[in-house]
């Protein structure tokens, strides 16, 4: 008999996180599957069109069902906003949970699939100890370290009492995946085995394929200039701050920047481009379809992504990192530690160090100083180590080990 799958996760179809592709492999493999999720709002912070209290809260296709449950949504991304929708997404999973625990079939197991909030997991724990599951928490959002790096926890006394809160709930966790080296060590002091597995990012499928398959304009393309485009959520953790500061210093080159993506950060940018810099030299682009991604990213010359300068941050890696490195295109980062490292190993790209400006401007100058057959071979260079290292199909068959085993 296939065993049972229960999946809290922050954010599912159609938000685009890499827990969509996770789940059609377990549906592969015959696995029953629920998955419990909130409103799609990420990263617009709306509720998505068609989806709501009595839109799309319940399917079921085959063995997976799908519940997703009320949610104020992220709105403009502020602290107080964000404060809202984490607790009550947080109350609808405890009282589906509660719902889950004395009505539903036993779940043989409880996989969480952590971005932020750390509160998912509390709901997961809750299960599994009164129904006696083996619970494997998929950790993507290190807690409290990344409020620290993003300036939501600013007091020591704060960061010990929420770290302490944290530990309590790891030790109940019978298998962690981690998505960088650097935080096994961390993981590994806060529960009670070794358990702990690095499980790094992947592209999805269509990205992989990396087939162009829709004829999109981008208004006033230089075909001569140099493209550098940035695809994905336009934060506060990517110090944008320091490329807009670049962006204006190198506004009489023959550079067009483009942003395909939304996020809390993307309104500041504007103002702050579109006082200096002429409307052709910057281009900002809505949330696309991940399908249309590719076809995108075939307009651009390189691809560019950063994060701030903490600590934490210098142990990730972007998600978005082996999604560039799949499609075949050089990389300029603004970022350090075990990101850096990839891109320097790989020989795919340039690297400065975070936040810092003057760098950021050698190395564009080095990029202007390159060929098209250089930039070439920059992007094939990540894409045979991506291919080595990251391919889907590698991850897809380490994620069904752990869920089997």
């Amino acid at each position: 008999m296939a065993k049972r799958i229960l999946i809290y996760t922050n954010h599912f179809y159609p938000e685009h996180f890499k827990i969509n592709e996770a789940v059609s492999w377990l549906a592969d493999e015959g696995f029953h599957i629920h998955v419990v999720t909130g409103w799609p709002n990420y990263p617009e912070g709306k509720i998505f069109k068609g989806y709501g209290l009595f839109k799309k809260s319940f399917e079921r296709r085959e063995k997976l069902t799908i519940r997703r449950l009320p949610l104020i949504p992220r709105g403009n991304g502020s602290k107080s906003r964000l404060v809202i929708n984490y607790l009550t997404y947080f109350l609808s999973t405890l009282f589906y949970t509660i719902f889950l625990i004395f009505f539903k079939k036993k779940f043989d197991k409880v996989l969480v699939h952590h971005t932020s909030p750390f509160f998912i997991a509390i709901s997961a724990i809750l299960y599994k100890i009164i129904k006696r599951a083996e619970a494997i928490l998929w950790d993507l959002d290190l807690w409290p370290q990344s409020l620290e790096a993003v300036g939501i926890i600013n007091s020591g006394r704060v960061f010990n009492s929420v770290e302490k809160g944290v530990k309590i709930f790891y030790k109940k966790f019978d298998v962690v995946l981690v998505g960088s080296k650097s935080f096994i060590k961390i993981v590994r002091q806060r529960v009670p085995h070794n358990r702990v597995f690095y499980f790094p990012n992947w592209a999805e499928k269509i990205i992989e394929d990396n087939k162009i398959k829709h004829k999109l304009k981008i208004d006033d393309l230089n075909p001569n200039a140099l493209k550098i485009m940035y695809t994905g959520n336009l934060g506060t953790a990517q110090d944008f701050e320091t490329l807009c500061k670049v962006i204006i210093q190198n506004k009489k080159e023959n550079i067009q920047w483009i942003f395909i993506g939304e996020g809390r950060y993307k309104k500041k940018m504007v103002q702050l481009l579109s006082v200096e810099v002429r409307k052709n030299i910057v281009r900002f682009i809505p949330q696309q379809k991940l399908a249309t991604l590719p076809s995108w990213v075939a307009q651009a010359d390189v691809l560019y992504l950063s994060l701030n300068d903490s600590k934490l941050f210098s142990q990730t890696v972007p998600a978005k990192l082996q999604g560039y490195m799949a499609m075949g295109k050089p990389i300029l980062g603004m970022l350090a530690g075990e990101g850096a490292s990839i891109i320097e190993e790989a020989k795919c790209g340039f690297i400065a160090p975070p936040s810092n400006a003057i760098k950021l401007n050698e190395q564009i100058r080095n990029i202007l100083n390159t060929t098209k057959s250089e930039r070439k071979n920059l992007g094939e260079n990540g894409k045979i180590f991506y291919q080595k290292n990251f391919s889907s199909k590698i991850r897809k068959k380490e994620f069904i080990g752990y869920i089997k085993n």
